[in-house]
């Protein structure tokens, strides 16, 4: 009778080992990657969608949030130029604070193949009031 529990036992431990499940993979997939970006896309939109443009009375009442487009293992900046009295606009950085972080990561785990990254961004335009709305100046 004996040989029984320990039959049960040995199926019990059998049972407990799965096969592999590949979480542990070191190599990042493109699955991966994907979702990290459209993580950060979300963000970016979010961002945006908290940062109007108005109120303002002078250009020290508008600025610019940043956000990092994952481009591979490369990331590309841009901008988008807001009210920084908006009753929102401290919601909007903290989401633009994010965005990035995601796209930080969305980079560190981009699959191969890796490409060398160019360090140039675009300038970051100058945040103006124009009829109590923030924009950006003009390039000149």
């Amino acid at each position: 009778m004996p040989r029984l529990p320990l039959l049960a036992l040995a199926l019990m431990s059998l049972a407990s080992c799965g096969g592999d499940s590949g979480s542990d993979d070191p190599q990042p997939t493109v699955q991966a990657y994907q979702a990290a970006v459209n993580q950060a896309a979300s963000k970016q939109a979010e961002a945006v969608a908290l940062a109007p443009a108005s109120p303002c009375d002078s250009a020290r009442q508008c600025g610019n949030l940043t956000f990092s487009q994952p481009q591979g293992n490369c990331a590309v900046f841009s901008y988008h130029t807001y009210s920084l009295v908006s009753p929102t606009a401290e919601a909007a950085s903290a989401a633009a604070a994010e965005q990035r972080s995601l796209a930080d990561h969305a980079t560190t785990i981009a699959p191969p193949p890796y490409t060398s990254c160019v360090t140039s961004a675009g300038a970051q335009p100058t945040p103006v009031c124009v009829a109590n709305a923030c924009q950006a100046a003009p390039l000149q």
